[in-house]
């Protein structure tokens, strides 16, 4: 007896249909088969407690048991091992009971023939191989499920009903599992976050997505409020049409905290900066240029009062030079802190600086505004927009290579946009999402400072169009009427 044998186990009570399925056997499997013959369900038992096999061919009909009884004692005892029943009876619902009772494949005895038999040997062998990876498919998904770090359900998305919830899940939104089996989805979500996470699901089932991602705040079961991330993507379909998504979650409450402490800490240091570039910029303005100026006068004093060259031509150059460290001093100081920027206000600013821009560039600009008078409670808002703006055009100058400035600032339904567009070489996707663009990063944190956004778009020879949204939430004051220049 070789080890590649199928070792087959035949459960017949009847000597002489036992001496027909062994001949049609070996003339359907030659040599490549061994048979065990027994005749009762005990002994058929025995046999399976002490040895394996590859099959069970089994009566269903025996001295010590009738019916679907045998499959089940055969089950029970044998559970890796293929079944496949013999039965004289040709009867459609019994093979059905016997295929539904654990059996691999119900055969007539009067209708064995070598190839049926070799087939079902081949079939019900592989049938039990094939359920056997699906059970342990299924059981790894399981401890998978059970023993992940990331909170795991299953919900169906259309009525928020939850099929299944892993103990992370439940511990995350602090429920029991048996709980949430009777909860709705949105009976966690937060009443703030639940018109978005509404918004959010029916975008991702209309549009038919392959998996969504979305940030939202959940009601914990003790009062407090989380931050949790849901990954979702479809899983199966369920009673028909009805699909299963597969829900992840992660809890991100400390990351939010160290993001939200990360922004603080930016906005603090940004705003020290400004007030030190503030105090540099007055002392350049106020001390050095005022030295700067009486030196000036001094040498065109000196100049009148000696007319002997070369003394004259000296204190000539002086003057001249005096003047430009005069307008450098200048320079430096508005760059530092504009004086527009207190006494015109954000609009005035941003006039100044296109006009500024259009004088030192010689790049033709255009200023159209339907809020010339925009003003915010928090002067550290203002400074952030102009800040922005002016990081804006100094990109334009050194990047874009662009003949054409378009400024619009305009009012939307929830709030005020300024938009600056170009017609040069046109930002890359790449450059916008380079982590050493220092430049968009800054101008982000900075908009991220009054619950703004910076939306920028690009195309080869087509520019760059860059939008600054600023929401009402910030505005004190949004007039005016349509200006062009």
């Amino acid at each position: 007896m070789t080890s590649n044998k199928l070792h087959i186990l035949l459960v017949e009570d009847n000597e002489s249909d036992a001496i027909l399925v062994q001949n049609d056997l070996e003339q359907a499997m030659g040599d490549q088969i061994t048979l065990t013959h027994v005749e009762r369900l005990k002994s058929a038992l025995n046999l399976l407690e002490k040895q394996s096999f590859d099959l069970i061919l089994s009566d269903l009909t025996l001295p010590d048991s009738d019916g679907i009884e045998t499959i089940n004692y055969l089950r029970e005892c044998a559970a890796s091992i293929p079944i496949a029943v013999l039965s004289f009876r040709n009867d459609e619902k019994l093979a059905i009971k016997a295929i539904k009772a654990g059996a691999q494949d119900y055969l007539v005895k009067g209708n064995l023939t070598e190839g049926v038999l070799s087939r079902v040997i081949r079939y019900s062998i592989e049938r039990k191989r094939i359920e056997q990876n699906i059970q342990k498919a299924q059981r790894r998904f399981q401890t998978i499920f059970e023993k992940a770090p990331l909170g795991i359900a299953l919900i169906n998305l259309e009525t928020g009903k939850y099929y299944d919830v892993n103990p992370r899940y439940a511990s995350i939104v602090g429920r029991s599992a048996s709980e949430l089996i009777g909860f709705n989805q949105t009976d966690i979500i937060h009443s703030v976050d639940l018109a978005s996470y509404r918004n959010e699901i029916g975008f991702f089932l209309d549009q038919r997505l392959k998996d969504c991602k979305i940030e939202k705040r959940i009601a914990h079961s003790d009062g407090n409020i989380i931050w949790i991330e849901m990954f979702i993507v479809p899983f199966e379909v369920m009673n028909g049409e009805e699909i299963c998504y597969l829900c992840m979650i992660e809890d991100i409450s400390e990351r939010k905290k160290m993001i939200e402490n990360l922004r603080q800490l930016t906005t603090h240091l940004q705003e020290v900066r400004e007030e030190e570039r503030t105090r540099i910029g007055r002392e350049i303005h106020d001390v050095l240029g005022g030295s700067l100026t009486v030196l000036k006068m001094d040498l065109d004093w000196l100049s009148k009062k000696i007319s002997a060259n070369p003394m004259h031509e000296r204190i000539k150059s002086l003057y001249q030079l005096t003047g430009e460290a005069i307008e450098t001093a200048r320079r430096v100081s508005i760059n530092l802190r504009p004086n527009v920027l207190d006494n015109l206000g954000l609009y005035g600013a941003i006039e100044w600086l296109v006009r500024d821009f259009e004088q030192r560039t010689n790049i033709k600009c255009t200023l159209e505004s339907t809020a010339q008078n925009l003003a915010f409670h928090n002067k550290n808002y203002e400074t952030s927009i102009f800040r922005i703006v002016q990081e804006i055009f100094t990109n334009i100058t050194r990047h874009a290579n662009a003949t054409q400035v378009d400024v619009e600032l305009a009012e939307e339904e929830d709030g005020v946009f300024i938009s600056i567009k170009d017609n040069g070489v046109g930002i890359k996707q790449a450059q916008i999402i380079d982590p050493e663009s220092f430049g968009i990063i800054g101008m982000n944190e900075r908009a991220q400072q009054f619950g703004g956004r910076i939306l920028i778009f690009g195309a080869p020879t087509q520019g760059t169009f860059v939008i600054l949204k600023i929401p009402f939430t910030i505005t004190a004051t949004v007039t005016g009427d349509l200006l062009n220049d």
